[in-house]
């Protein structure tokens, strides 16, 4: 009885809403009583399409030409038969309708008469024929129209459909540099604009004294470039400080390999000594930094005919079949850092062959035949050692690729008035890839060093480093120790006993003198059982020996453990998010425990977090507890914590976070996270009302939703008086942006703008308007010619909509009078075409064959109406086809006519406004303002009296109660086209009784 309710419900609605909404007419009745019922078909996220079906005794008989091309099963229609192979398994079947039997794999089924029905366009079956025979479980929702399959059979589309996703993927794998959409917004050159600053502002109280400390970041746009610098202040009862830090003034200098970066005011230098000095930088290294470095070949010898596949860092980036030797090459791109490449070979029987690599490229490398320098000139902010001077100095080095393993560079070091290195130093350096893991270093530097070192990382992670420094002075400029030499070596490597992973991790560091050597050596052992972290360590200080085994007074054991509470585990809802880490020290020398503590930290109230520690010194015999809260604000970020021990205690509270101007729109822009020296973008999404492109507060309406996806940038969105805003952007850098159209809340909008580049301006908000216009609207049929020689309106058939300068498709169907419709097409070129496999099963083609069109952007949707076509045999008379074209040729000569052409462009435009004032009325029915949607479709019939304009009243009266007036409405659109589609009052009335009672 739920059934029988649900489907009368759907059928009064349906009745009403294809007066009101033609796209959406669902049902209609046949000749065999038989409702022809249209489903929503989704299936894994890849299949989204409409399936006819129709609906006789309590059962939707579902299409089988019309599933399995969905499907994509082979289906070849020969009369009352459908046959193919089914499957990737390629199963041979054959539907014999003539004789109601089906072959599949060699066994034949009988079916009864009575789950077939036999349709112009496709061949409908039971679905329980679907389920038994070839393992498809169809099952309809009622309440949603919605057409629902479960299966284990591979379905062929959504096979190829992952297959093209990998191949995207490989693809995109593959490139070697970042694919730009068309640059719409440059940089933005700007004398003085914008301004951010990051702020922290402290209280300290302790027993003696209370502090207040706060220091400001401030960036902003000037002189085409950007300035920015900080300042510190301090104050208590007893001094006050005040000083400014980091002020520079930088210039950016895109689309020139000559220079690129001019940098004034504070800068480092570059050199063996990394000074901060105050005065000129200039450098011509990459605005963006390098990604793709170069290119990899990886080729190799397996069974013939294997199938291999190429990972790189687990995303899939090519894949071939091995020759009929076995070998197989491939070319792999390398980026900047550590690049793991992964081989899975398929063999023809079925194994699985696995190989991995890991390649090296550091970031100091150049590409082959690429330079870079770096040249800085100024005054030290602090003097060095050896000097009571602020000395100048002049500093310089430039970088060459050699090959695509071999960096080499060389440069100089002056500071002015050092006796000790009173001319300057010149300084080498070559770094060189060797067998794939290995990475050589050597450095050299006059009246300085000599340095040498070898890196390497393997496939399984494991790690190994050797770094030995020669001393040519024993103390001055570049040997501020008194060292002769050093030499440091670290080494890492993971394995596991049974499931329990372990990983060792060593390192060394010794420094050589004449009259002593200095050890500091550790050792860790790390572990991770389920959520619990464990790590064991000892280091110690050797001092003239190199055994570890003679401990000093240095050597400490220290232990930890760390552990999470998380929702994959059934613990009580409070303690969720809750980390628990205890640490031990141990002094073995001494055989004392030193210190021990305990620290619990929990999420509270989803932006915040507690902690609470106790800490115990067993030396001291100190107690330290500690507790802090944290929370995480959209604007601010506060931390509070109180310590205290034995003897005192110490209260901070701190509150950071940055404010940023955007000078285009006026607004503050107030976030917890830092802004200075980066950018941000300030997008305006409007209703262009007036097609002029730009906005017009007393006409165009903002729109208050919609998102930006951005490449490269993991900004949030944040809204402020109708404009969207996006931080944490690079300055200098350019992204793509896309507009997502899901988070439009109408779905007609069309941006002017979807994909588009920017650059981004320093220090500030950029400025992008984009103007947003209605989709458009198509209004067609479909008549077919008979033999006779008349033509009647063809319903059911598919026709596509294909963008020809996009990626846009789309399928819609003729109604039973014949007639298309749709209205969410986005303004662009269009070619339309009826289905050929419907056109095949009819023995027909279409005239014209296409039909192409172009939706223009306009504030009010661009209008397309008048589109047709005629279905014809096959085998049509060329030569009638002929006396058609003369006729129209004659139609053309008396459109000239002045008087005709005036008369037929009024009718036009009349017609025009009053279809448009329907489909605004459509519109003002989704918003439920139905008093509206009246007062549209009334100056619509003012203006031309149209069938669609009485139905579509009439029915906007019925919702309203008022009957009468339907029915006259009806009357009225009737007699305008008495082929209209009008319900009876009664039915209707009856319908809703029944459902009514039912429930």
């Amino acid at each position: 009885m739920n059934v029988r309710c649900n489907f009368a419900r759907y059928l009064i609605l349906s009745l009403l809403l294809g007066l009101l909404f033609p796209v959406n007419s669902v049902a209609q009745v046949d000749e065999d009583d038989s409702f022809e019922v249209y489903l929503a078909f989704r299936h894994r996220g890849v299949i989204n399409s409409i399936v006819t079906s129709y609906y006789l005794d309590d059962v939707f008989y579902l299409p089988v030409n019309g599933l399995f091309s969905t499907l994509d099963f082979e289906a070849n229609v020969n009369g009352l038969v459908v046959q193919g192979n089914f499957g990737l398994d390629q199963i041979p079947y054959r539907i014999d309708l003539e004789n109601y039997t089906i072959t599949f794999d060699g066994t034949s089924t009988e079916i009864k008469p009575e789950e077939v029905l036999i349709k112009e366009l496709d061949y409908f079956l039971h679905p329980d024929i679907f389920k038994n025979i070839f393992g498809l479980n169809f099952t309809v929702d009622f309440n949603n129209l919605a057409l629902d399959l479960e299966t284990n059979i591979p379905i062929p589309r959504i096979e190829r459909t992952v297959r093209t996703a990998k191949r995207e993927n490989m693809q995109r794998g593959y490139r070697t540099t970042t694919e730009f959409f068309p640059l719409e917004f440059d940089r933005k050159w700007s004398a003085f604009d914008g301004g951010f600053m990051d702020y922290s502002i402290s209280a300290i109280n302790s027993q003696s004294s209370t502090t207040f400390n706060m220091s400001n970041n401030i960036g902003l746009q000037l002189a085409g470039g950007d300035l920015q610098g900080s300042t510190i202040a301090a104050v208590n009862s007893e001094f006050s400080t005040f000083a400014t830090n980091n002020l520079r003034w930088r210039y950016i200098i895109r689309d020139t390999p000559l220079i690129t970066k001019v940098a004034v005011g504070d800068n480092t230098l570059d050199g063996a000594l990394n000074s901060q000095y105050v005065g000129v930088r200039l450098t011509n290294e990459p605005i963006e930094s390098r990604q793709f470095f170069d290119e990899y070949e990886v080729q190799g010898y397996v069974t013939p005919q294997s199938e291999v596949e190429l990972y790189l860092n687990n995303s899939l980036i090519d894949f071939q079949k091995a020759d009929d030797l076995g070998r197989y090459r491939f070319i792999a791109p390398l980026y900047y850092g550590s690049s793991q490449l992964d081989l899975r070979i398929y063999g023809p029987t079925g194994q699985i062959i696995q190989e991995s690599r890991r390649v090296q490229v550091p970031f100091n490398f150049n590409p082959k035949g690429e330079v870079t320098y770096h040249l800085n000139a100024g005054r030290l902010k602090n003097s060095l050692i050896g000097s009571e001077d602020r000395n100048y100095t002049v500093q310089g080095k430039t970088t060459v690729g050699v090959t695509n393993w071999l960096t080499a560079g060389a440069g100089f070091e002056y500071f002015d008035g050092l006796v000790s290195n009173p001319g300057p130093s010149i300084t080498s350096k070559v770094s060189g890839r060797l067998l794939t893991n290995y990475i050589v270093t050597m450095e050299a530097i006059s009246n300085g060093f000599f340095r040498s070192g070898i890196n390497a990382i393997y496939a399984n992670s494991s790690s190994f480093s050797v770094n030995y420094t020669n001393f040519i002075a024993q103390s001055g400029l570049y040997n501020q120790g008194g060292n002769s030499s050093q030499l440091s070596l670290s080494g890492f490597y993971p394995f596991r006993i049974g499931n329990f992973p372990l990983n060792v991790r060593a390192s060394t560091y010794t420094r050589f003198r004449d009259n002593e050597n200095f050890s500091n050596y550790r050792l860790d052992l790390n572990t991770r059982v389920k959520k619990m972290n464990l790590r064991l360590g000892y280091s110690d200080r050797l001092i003239d020996t190199f055994n570890p085994l003679e401990m000093t007074r240095a050597a400490s054991v220290n232990s930890s453990v760390t552990y999470s509470l998380t929702r994959e585990q059934k613990i009580p809802d409070f303690l969720i998010g809750t980390f628990f880490r205890g640490t031990y020290r141990y002094r073995p020398y001494l055989k004392q425990s030193e210190s021990m503590e305990m620290m619990i930290s929990k999420s509270v109230m989803k932006t915040g977090r507690i902690q609470v520690s106790l800490g115990q010194n067993f030396i001291t015999q100190n107690t330290n507890f500690r507790i802090g809260f944290i929370f995480e604000f959209n604007k601010a970020r506060t931390t509070t914590t109180f310590t205290t021990n034995s003897t005192s205690y110490t209260a901070t509270q701190n509150v950071r976070g940055s404010v940023g101007y955007d000078s285009n729109y006026k607004n503050f822009i107030i976030t917890s996270r830092n802004q200075v020296g980066k950018s941000g973008t300030a997008i305006r999404m409007f209703v262009d009302n007036n097609n002029n492109h730009t906005y017009d507060k007393e006409e165009d309406n903002l729109i208050p939703e919609g998102k930006m996806r951005i490449g490269r940038s993991g900004s949030f969105p944040i809204y402020k008086n109708g404009v969207l805003y996006y931080t944490q952007m690079q300055s200098y850098y350019r992204y793509n942006m896309e507009m997502m159209k899901a988070s439009l809340n109408n779905p007609m909008l069309v941006p002017e703008l979807e994909k588009f580049s920017l650059v981004t301006d320093p220090n500030s908000f950029k400025k992008i308007d984009i103007p947003f216009y209605l989709s458009g609207v198509i209004e067609g049929n479909v008549e077919r010619l008979y033999e006779e020689g008349h033509t009647q309106p063809q319903g059911g058939l598919n026709i596509h909509i294909v963008g020809t300068e996009n990626d846009f498709r789309k399928d819609i169907r003729t109604f039973t009078d014949g007639t298309f419709y749709d209205y969410e097409l986005p303004p662009g070129k269009y070619e339309l075409t009826v289905d050929q496999s419907q056109l095949n099963l009819l023995g027909s083609r279409t005239i014209p064959e296409k039909l192409d069109i172009e939706v223009e952007a306009k504030s009010e949707g661009d209008f397309i109406e008048g589109l047709h076509f005629l279905i014809v045999p096959k085998d049509y008379d060329e030569e009638q086809e002929a006396l058609n074209d003369t006729l129209q040729t004659i139609m053309a000569s008396l459109e000239t006519d002045r008087e005709l052409v005036a008369y037929r462009e009024s009718l036009l435009n009349d017609l025009d406004r009053s279809l448009r004032l329907i489909i605004m009325a459509q519109n003002a029915f989704y918003r439920k303002r139905i008093e509206q949607a009246m007062d549209l479709v009334n100056e619509s019939l003012d203006i031309f009296k149209t069938a669609q304009g009485y139905a579509l009243k009439g029915s906007l009266h019925y919702l309203k109660g008022e009957k009468e007036l339907a029915r006259e409405n009806w009357n009225m659109a009737v007699r305008f086209n008495p082929d209209i589609y009008i319900p009876e009052m009664e039915a209707l009335d009856q319908i809703i009784n029944i459902g009514g009672s039912l429930e």
